[in-house]
């Protein structure tokens, strides 16, 4: 192609007015009104200033210059016109508050044969909230299904026009950029219709847009203009040839250009699992998390938020292969550029000790570019524990007697003891050590017993023999006896009372009641 000459003054020429639009009048043509100091949405806009939230522009000085959100950090624009880092950006959102970013840094994206190209992508601070737009990309079959695509363009000073992409070529750009690949569109001075336009020097960097299902997808930000008689030819780098190069940019920080065109897939949250299988309250454990594509189609741009309510929060949360951010006490947000079809990516979720509650109960929700949002609300149940109750005492440990009564912290738990009183009753006075009675030709060993002592791992053992010297292991039960529990009346919460018999027709028999903790 005939090099075009005028690609330093688009640049670097700064008229009072942008993008010459035949027919202009700022009610149809201006994206704003009150441009640049007091922006507001201009409802009369005939491409509906709402729909371009996501349009930003240049705050230094009388520059106008436009840049495209294409992730809620990432926005792009020319190579020959980049901003410096350091320079702000606005951006007028569908509530109509003006927010304001600064670049952080500013990256050139290569010519997928050589070199550089005049498509460059900048980092923000910080990602830009919902209210404001990020685009995908016109993804069509090859060059030639995008001939004769209508095409929203946008230019200097907040203006928009239209054009009809005519043809491919591609250039070298000299100082500026080693070859870039462009599309075209023709501007006809004799005739045309009443909203066609051309670039005037200063349209660098802006957006043209295809519209699909009524709603913007990028195709080009303004390279050069040249002309050749009655015909002005404008040129717009060709941004969906650059997408793989901006992804391979993109992927670090969990984002992708998101396509416009897309067989949709399905996203899932499979059951988490738990370690150790039984969490308990006070005990380490940790819960593994995954999101899975169970469709059939690569999706990108993975978003999770992982929400614990307060006092549930995890000590951490690890997710390799996830960009992580905390979103405040509890909520993490995990991001990844694609998963494949039916992959997954787990992440943990880990407690030095489990907080003293029934169930950790947190919310997740998930979406994807090409995936419906879903969410789930698992619920983890968390089991009582020796150290949830012995929290606070100066002797917590089982072999421990902080009161002195010959008690062992671990038979005060089992039984139902006050580790710290020396009392030897239960509420309502019933005996807290075993009684053993002989009446009426029968034998009966009761004690109090923990009505959910499997629940917590606590086994009561009862051992008999005919010699002190001998109970150690001595668990078979004599001849006849029964086990039986029912409640303590008056009631004692938690508790019930476990009563043994066996005929008393043998030799003499000890007995005693033996804890075992398996947590």
């Amino acid at each position: 192609m005939r090099h075009p000459s005028h690609l330093l003054l688009l640049a670097l020429i700064l008229p009072a007015q942008g993008l010459f639009i035949r027919g202009y009048n700022a009610t149809d043509h201006d994206r704003f009104t009150g441009f640049k100091a007091n922006p507001v949405m201009n409802p009369g806009f005939i491409y509906d200033a709402s729909k371009f939230t996501g349009v930003g522009y240049i705050t230094a000085g009388g520059d106008g210059r436009q840049y495209t959100l294409v992730t809620p950090r990432h926005v792009v624009c020319t190579t020959h016109n980049k901003p410096d880092p350091g320079q702000q950006l606005r951006f007028v959102d569908a509530n109509g508050t003006v927010i304001t970013r600064t670049f952080a840094t500013v990256t050139v994206i290569s010519h997928p044969s050589t070199g550089t190209s005049d498509l460059t992508l900048c980092t923000l601070d910080a990602p830009l909230p919902s209210t404001v737009a990020v685009y995908p990309y016109l993804n069509l079959a090859n060059d030639t299904a995008y001939i004769g695509q209508k095409i929203t363009v946008h230019g200097f000073f907040a203006k928009g026009g239209r054009g009809s992409i005519a043809g491919f070529d591609n250039v070298d750009g000299g100082p500026y950029f080693d070859e870039s690949r462009l599309f075209r569109f023709d501007y006809n001075t004799v005739s045309g219709g009443a909203n066609d336009c051309h670039f005037v020097e200063g349209d660098s960097g802006s957006p043209s847009f295809a519209m699909v299902g009524g709603q913007p997808a990028l195709v080009g930000v303004h390279t050069t203009a040249d002309t050749v008689g009655s015909t002005i030819s404008n040129y717009d780098t060709f941004v969906p040839h650059y997408v793989v190069q901006v992804d391979t940019q993109l992927q670090s920080s969990g984002y992708r250009m998101s396509p416009v065109n897309f067989t949709a897939t399905t996203l899932g949250i499979p059951s988490a699992s738990a370690s150790p299988g039984t969490l308990r309250r006070s005990h380490p454990g940790e819960i593994a998390f995954s999101v899975a594509n169970t469709g059939a189609e690569l999706t990108g741009n993975l978003a999770v938020t992982v929400a614990f309510p307060v006092g549930q929060q995890p000590y951490s949360l690890s997710a390799p292969g996830w960009v992580v951010e905390s979103g405040g006490s509890g909520i993490w947000n995990l991001r990844a550029a694609t998963l494949a079809a039916s992959a997954s990516l787990a992440f943990t979720a880990t407690w030095t000790a489990l907080p003293a509650l029934a169930s950790i109960n947190p919310g997740i929700s998930a979406d994807a570019d090409t995936a419906p949002a879903i969410t789930a609300n698992p619920s983890f149940t968390l089991a009582p524990s020796y150290a949830e109750w012995s929290t606070g005492l100066a002797q917590p440990g089982q072999t421990a007697d902080p009161d002195g009564d010959a008690l062992e912290n671990l038979l005060e738990y089992a039984l139902g003891g006050d580790p710290q009183s020396g009392a030897m009753t239960l509420p309502g006075g019933h005996p807290l050590l075993p009684v053993m009675t002989h009446q009426s030709g029968t034998v009966s060993l009761s004690y109090p017993e923990r009505s959910d002592a499997v629940i917590r791992g606590i086994s009561y053992l009862v051992e008999t023999s005919t010699s002190p010297a001998t109970l150690a292991g001595a668990i078979t039960l004599p001849a006849g006896a029964s086990s039986t529990t029912a409640p303590f009346s008056p009631a004692v919460p938690g508790f019930v009372k476990r009563n043994l018999t066996w005929p008393a027709d043998g030799p003499r028999r000890f007995a005693r009641v033996k804890v075992e903790l398996a947590e």
